[in-house]
């Protein structure tokens, strides 16, 4: 008798192990690379009672991670740097709901070389600079609101010439972290706390009127749309606590 009551705890015991089990999940997400740090710490926060969960995050260009869904690749959630590229996911039925704004960005110049101090943005006009670092216009929104901003202050063609582009706002922020670029764009949230943070450093905020606002959206896809974790993570991307953290990390949230 005794012996059929162990065995039936230990069945029951292995039966709610397996449950548990059953019910853990891994998403993939594709995420702006601008997100790295201050998604890292969400995601972090997210998974603390969530341990037999597991999130893994690619950071690339906004565009490039469209094209990747768009062609199939099977990423359950994807957290823009822009509006547009989620609402084509939704316009081309590739997302079962519309995208969702979490919060908006901010455009900064800056530099990790202590002989080219930012102090304002005509800073980029010294003849000296050889270099300027600027993410890729028709694939990262960061890039698209640097030339915007360029333009509106009549200096793009003044440095044209000189600019090293990255095929993400990632790909820009290195050559100015390895000084290969003596300035360059990149987000407020890259930089400072939980972010790039050397002695060298130095940068100033773009004013937001010299380009369109950068909106930035999140959208589960298709392919994610069964996704409970998924949907939990999304949800806590827009929560309250969430937007802290983004503001922490210089974004402006509603």
């Amino acid at each position: 008798m005794l012996s059929r009551i162990k065995k039936a705890i230990v069945v029951g015991i292995l039966g709610v192990v397996f449950s548990v089990n059953a019910q853990a999940e891994e998403i993939k997400v594709l995420a702006a690379a601008s997100l790295k740090y201050v998604l890292e710490e969400i995601k972090s926060d997210f998974l603390v009672n969530k341990k037999d969960d597991k999130i893994e995050i690619s950071y690339i260009s906004s565009g490039k991670a469209y094209a990747q869904i768009k062609n199939g690749f099977s990423a359950h959630l994807f957290v823009s740097a822009d509006v547009s590229y989620p609402a084509k996911l939704y316009e081309e039925k590739l997302a079962p709901s519309k995208e969702e704004i979490y919060a908006k960005g901010k455009l900064v110049l800056w530099s990790n070389d202590e002989n080219f101090k930012i102090k304002e943005f005509s800073d980029i006009l010294n003849p000296k600079i050889t270099h300027i670092a600027i993410p890729n216009s028709k694939l990262a929104p960061y890039g698209r609101a640097s030339v915007e901003a360029l333009e509106a202050t009549k200096m793009l063609e003044k440095v044209q010439a000189k600019f090293v582009i990255g095929e993400s706002i990632g790909a820009a922020t290195t050559y100015v972290e390895s000084k290969n670029a003596q300035v360059g764009f990149t987000a407020l949230s890259v930089l400072g706390e939980g972010g790039i943070n050397t002695p060298t450093m130095s940068f100033i905020v773009i004013d937001e009127k010299l380009y369109k606002p950068i909106l930035q959206a999140l959208v589960i896809t298709n392919y994610g749309k069964d996704s409970k974790l998924a949907k939990d993570f999304k949800d806590y991307i827009l929560s309250k606590k969430a937007k802290q953290t983004f503001i922490k990390f210089g974004y402006s949230v509603e």
